[in-house]
């Protein structure tokens, strides 16, 4: 990597290069321990991540470098590290829709949705068309208990692309905490119709089918 910081000054460029290793291990089926490359060596997940480390020093103000140095610290174990390259990231000037949902998501398992919705919120104003930043909001809606204020954040993400199997699978987890067996279901099924290989929504649907009004939704089928 010294012989390749010394010939690319690009920070876009370097970092290509680097993630470009590191998703190696997906495409060889391995999980990150050594990845063979360029320059005949063998790098493994500890030195691509500290080459990213160095990125994030030389250039600090880099959206995509901090980015990118969440994520691996947050596959890493590092919680701390990836949550001070988010903020940092969020206390820049502009949208940084990606760095609000993995944020948020942090916070919720910190069990702070008080936080997580605010980020979102903050974000939705600056990317009022990124229909993920909805949808994540309507996740943290639902475990706050607000269920019309989640649902309204569903319809917001369908009208802007959302995927309507997964706007389907949130609408039922909605009907379920509400006790709409029947709504539910019909949800979980709309979504497997969608796509059949979810097995999350497969999952709930065959749960609920000890309740009467959810065996009447599949008969009918």
């Amino acid at each position: 990597m010294s012989d390749h910081r010394s010939r690319v000054a690009d920070p876009n460029e370097r970092l290509d290069q680097v993630m470009a290793l590191y998703l190696e291990k997906d495409r060889n089926g391995d999980s990150c321990h050594e990845i063979k490359r360029a320059y005949s060596a063998i790098h493994d997940c500890e030195r691509i991540q500290r080459e990213v480390e160095r990125l994030v020093v030389e250039f600090p103000n880099n959206e995509r470098i901090l980015m990118a140095n969440a994520v691996l610290q947050l596959e890493a174990g590092k919680r701390d590290k990836a949550q001070l390259s988010l903020d940092q990231l969020l206390s820049m000037p502009g949208a940084h829709p990606e760095a609000a949902i993995l944020r948020s998501q942090l916070a919720v398992q910190e069990g702070n949705t008080a936080r997580a919705r605010k980020l979102l919120q903050q974000q939705i104003v600056l990317r009022p068309d990124y229909a993920e930043l909805r949808e994540t909001l309507a996740a943290v809606y639902y475990l706050e208990g607000k269920y019309a204020q989640a649902r309204n954040a569903l319809s917001a993400a369908g009208r802007l692309g959302a995927s309507g199997w997964r706007i389907a699978y949130h609408e039922g987890l909605i009907r379920e905490a509400t006790q709409d067996w029947e709504g539910a279901c019909q949800m979980y099924i709309s979504a497997t119709d969608q796509r059949p290989d979810f097995v999350q929504a497969m999952s709930r649907l065959v749960g609920l089918t000890e309740h009467q009004e959810c065996r009447r939704v599949a008969d009918r089928r």
